[in-house]
């Protein structure tokens, strides 16, 4: 991809996430990179695909991953994730996935089947991981697990269903309630030292 499309997409989806794709025009977008509307449609045809190309790249990009690229155990893995975490909230003042599901419906299904599959997956990679290492209690079963933290993430978390406010699902606070609840439910003894050493750190560094 052209590097200069691909600098637009990506400043384009941070644009989004702080102020909201209905509040970001086209005309912002061309004068925010000093070009021409007409330049900025040989890129984009229309707002749509706009969109479409910056939800693409956000997808696929390996700084949205929840993977965690370094060495360490599965609670490691789960801290990673809360760093991942940390640093969107750092950019997100809107409820960018309400928005799409009203404006770009398709998209917003996209975004919803890749979360998904990466919530379900990452979670019986780390469960497997952490039960394997001593961490996790070993009488749990992986998939049951992960089903509970997609209901967790897709309705106890979704705004939609009048469960916690917006301004909570916003908090990092929020989030270590909701990763504490789930780390008491699974690990063992040692795991659940593990983690609390882990959270010390972490909250020392706030």
């Amino acid at each position: 991809m052209e590097e200069r499309k691909l600098h637009i997409i990506k400043n384009v989806g941070l644009l989004y996430l702080k102020f909201g794709i209905r509040n970001v025009t086209m005309d912002q977008v061309a004068n925010e990179f000093g070009i021409s509307k007409k330049t900025l449609y040989q890129y984009f045809k229309d707002k749509e695909h706009l969109v479409s190309q910056v939800v693409d790249y956000f997808l696929s990009n390996p700084e949205m991953d929840i993977t965690n690229p370094e060495e360490g155990n599965a609670i490691d893995d789960m801290f990673f994730i809360r760093e991942r975490v940390a640093n969107v909230l750092k950019l997100y003042n809107n409820n960018i996935e309400v928005e799409l599901k009203r404006t770009y419906p398709h998209l917003h299904d996209k975004v919803y089947e890749t979360k998904r599959k990466r919530i379900f997956d990452n979670t019986i990679e780390n469960m497997k991981k952490g039960m394997g290492e001593g961490l996790y209690r070993k009488n749990l079963e992986p998939t049951f697990i992960a089903k509970l933290q997609l209901g967790r993430t897709l309705f106890t978390m979704n705004p939609d269903y009048d469960i916690f406010e917006e301004y909570e699902l916003l908090s990092l606070a929020f989030f270590d309630n909701i990763m504490d609840y789930h780390m008491h439910a699974i690990c063992t003894k040692e795991g659940l030292d593990y983690y609390k050493k882990r959270l010390k750190i972490v909250q020392n560094e706030n």
